[in-house]
């Protein structure tokens, strides 16, 4: 068996600074090889387009198998669909700086968020009927958990906002659960740990984010 087609070959010797590099035809490579005195296991064989044949097998067939050959191949093997058609791609053509990225990501995730307004988010609460208790009372105060889910449903739909400050859910609500302070946040961490809420930490307090499934629970 001997190699055929396209190959390269590759000796180094840094200790002696000695870096051949040898590329292409396997019989022109392997005459390279012979006057330099680098045959044998001397160096390495990258193969290319090349792949090992019969030494009967005329020189003049190609390394890769010939049209017939190729043509055999079954139907599993060949891509499906009309031959690809390079011209029926409309060219696009923008000069640099001129793409607004921003204004690209936006079309692409929808409106940004905004920052929640307070003032309005209070007045909302102040307009609407007192909500009905969650049916699930494992938190210890139906009430106050429909309170904070109204809120938290506000501010996640509305603003696109994913948690809201425990100062902020105080003044928004404090006096409607009757909650405050070290009292709210006992309250809070209960419901994160039945796995209502999210912890997040970071910034200049801490936040509460609402789990999917408790937004929607009754």
């Amino acid at each position: 068996m001997q190699m055929r087609g396209t190959v390269r070959f590759r000796f180094r010797s840094p200790e002696n600074g000695i870096d051949v590099l040898i590329e292409g035809e396997s019989h022109v490579v392997d005459s390279l090889r012979q006057e330099l005195g680098l045959q044998g296991r001397v160096g390495f064989v990258q193969p290319l387009s090349a792949r090992l044949v019969d030494g009967k097998e005329p020189q003049s067939r190609p390394a890769m198998g010939n049209d017939k050959q190729l043509e055999s191949l079954d139907d599993v093997n060949k891509l499906p669909g009309p031959t690809p058609d390079p011209t029926s791609i409309p060219a696009v053509v923008r000069r640099i700086g001129d793409l607004d990225i921003k204004a690209k990501i936006s079309e692409l995730v929808g409106p940004s968020r905004t920052e929640p307004q307070l003032e309005y988010i209070r007045e909302f609460l102040e307009s609407i009927d007192t909500p009905e208790p969650l049916s699930n009372n494992l938190s210890g105060d139906p009430m106050a958990e429909a309170w904070l889910q109204i809120l938290l449903t506000l501010v996640v739909r509305e603003h696109g906002q994913t948690s809201l400050s425990i100062s902020a859910i105080e003044e928004l609500i404090g006096e409607k659960i009757n909650r405050e302070g070290s009292e709210l946040e006992l309250f809070l961490n209960r419901l994160w740990m039945m796995g209502r809420l999210e912890l997040i930490y970071g910034g200049a307090e801490v936040h509460y984010a609402p789990n999917p499934s408790w937004l929607i629970s009754r």
